[in-house]
C-alpha cells in the first residue's frame, strides 16, 4: 500500500474517510511545528566565521527586510554585526516571534518559494500533501509559489488550453492565478474568465465588429439560432446550440459586480461563483479555439 492510500487505524467507513482525506487551508495544528521549523531553514544563510574556522546559520537580513517590505511585516532591527552561533540563533528566533503574528502564514512560504533564497520546495510540498493541505507548491506568474490543490485531471486540462489558446489562455492563466492563489480575488478572476472567453469567441462570431463584449457574442448568436457543437446526437429539448448559449448566459449574468450604483445587487462574486466562471471559461475557450461552435446551414 502506498504513502498516499494509507490511513489511520479506525477510519474505515465513507464519513470516516471522507473527513480525514478533506483538506484543510491555512496551516493547521498538526502542521504547525515543521512549517515553521521550514521557515526558519528558508530565511537562514550559512556564513564563515571571519577567521575561517567553520560555517554557522545566521539571518539572511536582506531577504528578511525585503520580505517584511513586500508582506507589510514590521521587523526590528536584526541585523548583526558579528558572525556568532548565539547571534545567529537570536536573529531566527527573534524573526520566527514577529512571523508567527502574521495572519496569513502561507503568504510567508509563498513569498520565500518565488525569490531566489534557501528554500526547499519539494520538503514543503511533501508537508503540504502529508497534512491534506489545500495547497501545493506550483507556479504562479512564471515563478514557484503556493496554488490551491484541484483535481490532477482539472489542472492538466485547464494548463494544456491555457498554453495553447494564445491571449485568451493567457487571461485564463491570469484568472486561475487571480482565483487559486494565496489571496484569492474572486471578482478579478471572474473579470478575466470573461476577457479569456471574448478573446475566443469573437473571432469567430463577430470577426468585424471591433468592439464586440461577451454580451454581444451572447446576443448575436441567440438571434441567428443556428448555431450548434458538433453532436450527432442531441436531446430534441436541448439541443447542444442551447446548450452552449446557457452556458454563456450563465457566464454573462453571474458577474453581479460588474456595475456601480446598484444598491440590491449581492455585491462582490463568492469564491465559489469565480469558480464555476473560470470552469465555464476553460471549456468555452476550448471551444472557440478549436472552432467547435459552428452555424448549421
Amino acid at each position: 500500500m502506498s504513502e498516499e492510500t494509507w490511513r489511520p487505524l479506525g477510519v474505515d467507513t465513507e464519513e470516516q474517510i471522507a473527513a480525514y482525506d478533506a483538506l484543510h487551508d491555512g496551516v493547521p495544528p498538526w502542521m504547525h511545528a515543521s512549517f515553521w521549523a521550514w521557515v526558519a531553514e528558508a530565511i537562514s544563510v550559512s556564513m564563515r566565521y571571519r577567521d575561517g574556522s567553520g560555517r554557522v546559520p545566521m539571518l539572511d537580513t536582506d531577504l528578511a527586510e525585503q520580505m517584511s517590505h513586500r508582506l507589510q511585516i514590521s521587523f526590528p532591527n536584526l541585523r548583526a554585526q558579528v558572525v556568532d552561533h548565539g547571534v545567529g540563533q537570536r536573529q531566527i528566533n527573534d524573526a520566527l516571534i514577529v512571523l508567527l503574528k502574521c495572519e496569513i502564514p502561507l503568504q510567508i512560504a509563498d513569498y520565500l518559494l518565488a525569490h531566489e533564497c534557501h528554500a526547499r520546495p519539494d520538503d514543503l510540498n511533501g508537508l503540504l500533501g502529508r497534512s491534506k493541505s489545500a495547497w501545493e507548491v506550483g507556479i504562479r506568474s512564471g515563478r514557484p509559489g503556493l496554488i490551491r490543490r484541484v483535481p490532477l485531471g482539472v489542472q492538466a486540462a485547464a494548463d494544456s488550453i491555457m498554453e495553447r489558446a494564445g491571449r485568451s489562455g493567457v487571461r485564463l492563466a491570469k484568472a486561475w492565478e487571480e482565483l487559486y492563489g494565496v489571496v484569492p480575488n474572486p471578482s478579478e478572476a471572474y473579470r478575466l474568465a470573461i476577457l479569456a472567453v471574448e478573446d475566443a469567441a469573437v473571432p469567430v462570431v463577430s470577426p468585424t465588429n471591433s468592439n464586440a463584449t461577451l454580451g454581444t457574442v451572447l446576443r448575436q448568436i441567440e438571434d441567428q439560432k443556428n448555431w450548434r457543437l458538433p453532436m450527432d446526437r442531441e436531446y430534441p429539448d436541448t439541443s447542444s446550440g442551447e446548450t452552449l448559449v446557457n452556458m454563456m448566459r450563465m457566464l454573462w449574468r453571474g458577474q453581479h459586480d460588474r456595475h456601480g450604483g446598484q444598491p440590491s445587487a449581492p455585491g462582490n462574486v463568492s469564491f465559489d461563483e469565480a469558480t464555476v466562471a473560470v470552469s465555464l471559461a476553460v471549456t468555452l475557450v476550448h471551444w472557440f479555439d478549436a472552432s467547435l461552435p459552428q452555424r448549421s446551414t
